[in-house]
């Protein structure tokens, strides 16, 4: 399957948010990672502005069979919705008078190449579902992705909706000082320091899951470290993970004397970790946006990663990337981070790329505030 090049679409023309509209939102099985953290920013979202009329469903709910069908019996005779927003990736089929849908799965849309390297670490649930997803886009009028990567995924599988995919990136609120420090005492004193100390520390921080080859990606990071180790750097750094030795398929990368595994954290307490990191090191590369990459540059926080398109459009100039995954592309990347992270050379993007406001009115339609 090749993929065809995927542009921004135009926005439509909002809703008017008038007595008497409805809004349905569907926001179940945002439990983990990237669809935790984008139900945080919606939380935020509504705590500043809830739009007269809106129904929000499925908080604390699995994404399964038995939910997709209740869902739409939300929408009655008496009871009909101006639009129904799925924050999911499977759209409403009948609720809603407008269907908007947010996409935001890459596993649901694999290349070919992509389906022979993972295997049997994408689970038959997800193959399963995904014929589902791409049925259900057929109903959708708006569908909104997080890259421009993942319109291209889209589009291929279901070239129908082209001209309905707009690019939206997923918002990103930054931490203000005052929930960095709340946070981090959540943290053990002993893996806490900051940009300014002795020591110097890259961060992982990932969700650890089969499908996302993690443990050869550490491995060349650690390969990265032991050379910058030595002349002419000599610089001692550790790399932490928010994971556990369990987690991973070597044994010989879970005990390297480099690798620092913190556990698994909540978003507050990773964010604050982030921002007092000399470099996010992110060497994923099944992913649909990153928040990891898109926290980095909203921060100012050096992101080392794969020098790809994807990662270019969601890092921005945050990005300090590396051409192969061997341990001396890699160190050389870590070696500018680390000294771009001291000089304070990076500063945070405020040009409003994440901002949550204009994103959510955006899915649900509505008008800006103001």
């Amino acid at each position: 399957m090749s993929a065809a090049p995927v542009t921004r679409t135009t926005i439509a023309a909002p809703l008017r948010a008038a007595a008497g509209t409805s809004l349905l939102v569907d926001c179940a099985g945002g439990r983990v990672g990237g669809a935790k953290r984008l139900l945080n920013e919606f939380d935020l979202y509504l705590r500043d502005r809830e739009p007269p009329g809106l129904q929000v469903i499925g908080r604390d709910r699995t994404l399964d069979p038995a939910w997709l069908l209740r869902r739409e019996r939300e929408q009655t005779r008496t009871r009909r919705f101006e639009l129904s927003l799925a924050l999911n990736n499977v759209s409403f089929v009948a609720a809603g008078r407008q269907r908007h849908v947010l996409v935001h799965g890459a596993q649901h849309f694999l290349r070919r190449d992509e389906i022979r390297q993972l295997g049997r670490r994408i689970s038959p649930v997800v193959h399963a579902q995904a014929p589902v997803v791409w049925a259900a886009l057929l109903r959708a009028d708006r569908i909104f992705v997080p890259s421009t990567s993942m319109a291209e995924r889209v589009a291929t599988y279901v070239p129908a909706v082209r001209n309905r995919l707009t690019v939206a990136f997923n918002p990103v609120t930054p931490p203000d000082a005052i929930h960095q420090v709340d946070a981090m005492h959540h943290v053990d004193t002993a893996r806490s320091r900051d940009r300014d100390s002795a020591a110097v520390d890259f961060l992982c921080p990932v969700v650890i899951l089969p499908q996302k080859l993690l443990t050869g990606r550490l491995r060349a990071g650690l390969a990265a470290l032991d050379i910058l180790a030595g002349p002419p750097h000599r610089i001692d750094a550790t790399l932490s993970v928010t994971g556990r030795a369990e987690q991973l398929e070597d044994p010989a990368v879970a005990c390297h004397p480099r690798l620092r595994l913190v556990g698994e954290h909540s978003a507050e307490v990773v964010i604050a970790m982030m921002a007092r990191c000399d470099g996010i090191f992110f060497p994923l590369e099944l992913e649909s946006f990153g928040y990891p990459m898109a926290e980095g540059r909203r921060m100012g926080v050096p992101v080392i990663a794969r020098d790809s398109a994807h990662n270019r459009e969601i890092a921005g100039p945050a990005l300090v990337g590396y051409q192969r995954e061997s341990g001396e592309d890699i160190a050389a990347a870590m070696h500018a981070a680390q000294a771009a992270s001291r000089s304070r050379a990076l500063k945070p993007d405020e040009a409003g790329h994440f901002d949550r406001g204009p994103y959510f009115d955006q899915l649900l339609g509505l008008s800006p505030a103001g």
